[in-house]
Protein backbone atom coordinates (compact mmCIF):
# COMPACT_ATOMS: atom_id res chain seq x y z
CA UNK A 1 0.00 0.00 0.00
CA UNK A 2 2.48 2.44 0.95
CA UNK A 3 4.54 1.46 -2.20
CA UNK A 4 1.42 2.26 -4.50
CA UNK A 5 1.50 5.48 -2.63
CA UNK A 6 4.90 6.73 -3.42
CA UNK A 7 4.39 5.64 -6.70
CA UNK A 8 1.01 8.35 -6.99
CA UNK A 9 3.00 11.11 -5.25
CA UNK A 10 6.09 10.62 -8.25
CA UNK A 11 3.66 10.90 -10.85
CA UNK A 12 1.90 13.32 -9.65
CA UNK A 13 5.06 15.17 -9.09
CA UNK A 14 6.61 14.25 -12.61
CA UNK A 15 3.39 15.49 -14.20
CA UNK A 16 3.71 19.19 -12.28
CA UNK A 17 7.03 19.64 -12.96
CA UNK A 18 6.26 18.41 -16.99
CA UNK A 19 3.55 21.01 -16.81
CA UNK A 20 6.13 23.73 -15.78
CA UNK A 21 7.95 24.11 -18.52
CA UNK A 22 6.50 25.80 -21.12
CA UNK A 23 7.68 27.09 -24.37
CA UNK A 24 6.26 30.25 -24.03
CA UNK A 25 7.74 32.68 -21.91
CA UNK A 26 7.16 36.44 -21.37
CA UNK A 27 8.43 39.83 -19.66
CA UNK A 28 6.40 43.05 -19.47
CA UNK A 29 7.11 46.64 -17.92
CA UNK A 30 4.70 49.16 -16.95
CA UNK A 31 4.52 52.40 -18.61
CA UNK A 32 2.67 55.20 -18.10
CA UNK A 33 -0.66 55.87 -19.41
CA UNK A 34 -1.09 59.13 -19.48
CA UNK A 35 2.53 59.63 -21.68
CA UNK A 36 4.75 56.93 -22.60
CA UNK A 37 8.11 58.92 -23.89
CA UNK A 38 11.01 56.85 -21.78
CA UNK A 39 13.11 53.78 -22.06
CA UNK A 40 11.31 50.48 -20.80
CA UNK A 41 13.61 48.10 -19.76
CA UNK A 42 12.99 44.12 -20.20
CA UNK A 43 15.05 41.38 -18.98
CA UNK A 44 14.85 38.12 -20.34
CA UNK A 45 17.55 35.69 -18.14
CA UNK A 46 18.85 32.07 -20.99
CA UNK A 47 20.52 29.55 -20.34
CA UNK A 48 19.90 27.57 -23.70
CA UNK A 49 22.08 28.98 -26.00
CA UNK A 50 21.03 26.43 -28.99
CA UNK A 51 17.35 26.77 -29.41
CA UNK A 52 15.96 28.87 -31.63
CA UNK A 53 12.93 31.05 -30.38
CA UNK A 54 10.15 33.28 -31.81
CA UNK A 55 10.48 37.09 -30.23
CA UNK A 56 7.12 39.10 -30.56
CA UNK A 57 6.46 42.53 -29.06
CA UNK A 58 3.14 43.28 -27.16
CA UNK A 59 1.75 46.33 -26.45
CA UNK A 60 -1.52 46.53 -23.51
CA UNK A 61 -3.55 49.29 -24.12
CA UNK A 62 -6.43 51.37 -23.32
CA UNK A 63 -9.35 53.22 -25.35
CA UNK A 64 -6.78 56.43 -25.69
CA UNK A 65 -4.48 54.08 -27.72
CA UNK A 66 -6.18 54.90 -31.33
CA UNK A 67 -3.08 54.33 -33.08
CA UNK A 68 -2.40 51.88 -36.13
CA UNK A 69 1.86 51.73 -36.30
CA UNK A 70 4.08 52.89 -33.35
CA UNK A 71 7.80 53.29 -34.54
CA UNK A 72 9.63 51.95 -31.42
CA UNK A 73 13.70 52.35 -30.82
CA UNK A 74 15.18 48.85 -29.47
CA UNK A 75 18.59 48.55 -27.80
CA UNK A 76 18.99 44.68 -27.14
CA UNK A 77 22.02 44.34 -24.66
CA UNK A 78 23.51 40.64 -24.95
CA UNK A 79 24.88 39.23 -21.46
CA UNK A 80 28.53 39.93 -22.96
CA UNK A 81 27.94 43.92 -22.72
CA UNK A 82 27.15 43.93 -27.08
CA UNK A 83 24.62 46.78 -28.35
CA UNK A 84 22.32 46.07 -30.83
CA UNK A 85 19.64 49.25 -31.52
CA UNK A 86 17.10 49.90 -34.20
CA UNK A 87 14.05 51.30 -34.62
CA UNK A 88 11.12 48.80 -35.08
CA UNK A 89 8.02 49.21 -36.53
CA UNK A 90 4.93 47.93 -34.33
CA UNK A 91 1.94 47.31 -36.49
CA UNK A 92 -1.17 47.59 -33.72
CA UNK A 93 -4.48 45.76 -34.05
CA UNK A 94 -7.30 46.94 -32.64
CA UNK A 95 -10.32 44.25 -32.10
CA UNK A 96 -13.53 44.99 -30.32
CA UNK A 97 -13.48 43.88 -26.59
CA UNK A 98 -15.81 44.68 -23.81
CA UNK A 99 -14.57 47.49 -22.18
CA UNK A 100 -13.20 45.46 -19.10
CA UNK A 101 -11.36 43.61 -21.27
CA UNK A 102 -7.57 44.82 -22.07
CA UNK A 103 -6.66 45.51 -25.35
CA UNK A 104 -3.31 44.16 -26.37
CA UNK A 105 -1.36 43.83 -29.40
CA UNK A 106 1.63 41.76 -30.50
CA UNK A 107 3.64 42.16 -33.15
CA UNK A 108 6.52 39.97 -35.31
CA UNK A 109 9.84 40.86 -33.95
CA UNK A 110 11.84 38.04 -34.93
CA UNK A 111 11.57 34.93 -35.69
CA UNK A 112 14.12 31.55 -35.34
CA UNK A 113 16.49 33.88 -32.82
CA UNK A 114 19.18 32.32 -31.13
CA UNK A 115 20.24 34.11 -27.48
CA UNK A 116 24.12 32.51 -28.17
CA UNK A 117 25.02 33.38 -24.60
CA UNK A 118 23.97 32.46 -21.32
CA UNK A 119 22.91 35.49 -19.21
CA UNK A 120 20.26 38.32 -19.11
CA UNK A 121 19.31 40.13 -22.46
CA UNK A 122 17.99 43.27 -21.69
CA UNK A 123 15.92 45.16 -24.31
CA UNK A 124 15.54 48.90 -23.85
CA UNK A 125 12.39 49.93 -25.35
CA UNK A 126 11.47 53.33 -26.69
CA UNK A 127 8.50 54.96 -28.35
CA UNK A 128 9.83 57.45 -31.33
CA UNK A 129 7.32 59.84 -29.94
CA UNK A 130 4.98 60.33 -26.94
CA UNK A 131 2.15 57.55 -26.94
CA UNK A 132 -0.86 58.18 -24.86
CA UNK A 133 -3.31 54.93 -24.34
CA UNK A 134 -0.44 52.34 -23.87
CA UNK A 135 -0.25 50.80 -20.22
CA UNK A 136 2.43 48.30 -20.80
CA UNK A 137 4.94 46.64 -23.36
CA UNK A 138 6.30 43.55 -23.18
CA UNK A 139 8.29 40.82 -24.68
CA UNK A 140 6.94 37.12 -25.78
CA UNK A 141 9.35 34.07 -26.59
CA UNK A 142 8.19 31.21 -27.85
CA UNK A 143 11.21 28.28 -28.30
CA UNK A 144 10.63 26.05 -31.29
Amino acid sequence: MRTKWIRTALAVVALLSAACRTPHRSVAADVDPLGWSGAAELTVPNSDTLARCDLSFFLRFDLRFKDDTLTLHVEVRTPDSLLFAEPFLFCATHARHPAAVFHESAAVYRRRAVFGRSGDYRFSVTPARRVVGVEAVGLYVETK
